[in-house]
């Protein structure tokens, strides 16, 4: 029982030394959660490994600065249509059907004097066309999307016009393509046309000649195409 006295009157001993001890001197507990330590011990690096960090970090180099090529005249040597390669600084040119679709439709135009009677229709001559296409492979039916253009196309262009006792005749092949241009851009339901192959003969004969000459270079321009067509579908099958 006396024990528990003395120990009673030392608590109110001690706790009217605490009120009267000035602010300054209380002391103060403070907690730091185990996260907030780890997390202060990677923000807060010091000492010579933070030093060997940021002298780790490389700097960001320049960006470059883009310099546009110097402009010159130039004069050029290919004027048919195809591809160019520049071989030993000159630009050298060739037709190119590498990859080009087997449905090719076919268009025939014959341009005359409107009172001009010829021997031989439009008609007459798309069979022609058509037979020699069907022997190199190509289907004469050009296939394209409800939207898209009815492309590739190959048209025959017959110009006649008549002379003295005989006819004067231009004929043209041109294999039409949808291409894309660097100049413009063209929205979805546009499409950019390009002659990328062609050949023409221009010739001279007598009028009771017309339909064996006109059929004669028809059947040459479409043969030399079929050929070509061959020639890169064998390229692209590989030895």
């Amino acid at each position: 029982m006396k024990c528990i006295i003395i120990a009673i009157l030392t608590s109110l001993m001690f706790g009217e030394a605490i009120a009267q001890m000035p602010p300054s001197s209380k002391m103060e507990s403070t907690t730091t959660s185990s996260k907030t330590i780890k997390g202060r011990s990677y923000l807060e690096p010091s000492g010579e490994g933070a030093e060997e960090k940021k002298s780790e970090v490389a700097p960001t180099p320049p960006r470059p600065q883009y310099v546009p090529p110097v402009m010159q005249p130039q004069k050029a040597d290919y004027f048919h249509p195809g591809i160019l390669v520049n071989i030993n600084g000159k630009w050298e040119g060739s037709d190119h059907l590498l990859n080009i679709t087997k449905q090719i439709g076919v268009n025939v135009s014959i341009v005359k004097p409107e009172d001009q009677e010829i021997s031989v229709t439009d008609r007459e001559i798309l069979k022609e066309v058509e037979a020699i296409f069907a022997k190199a492979g190509i289907v004469p039916q050009a296939l394209a999307s409800p939207k898209g253009p009815a492309l590739p196309v190959f048209d025959i262009l017959i110009i006649i016009y008549p002379i003295d006792r005989g006819f004067v005749c231009c004929v043209e092949g041109r294999l039409f393509e949808s291409v894309i241009l660097d100049r413009f851009k063209m929205d979805a339901n546009m499409a950019f046309q390009a002659i990328t192959w062609e050949k023409h003969n221009l010739i001279v004969f007598p009028t009771a000649q017309l339909t064996e000459q006109l059929t004669k270079t028809v059947r040459e321009i479409a043969t030399s195409f079929g050929e070509r067509y061959q020639t890169f579908e064998r390229y692209k099958r590989g030895p």
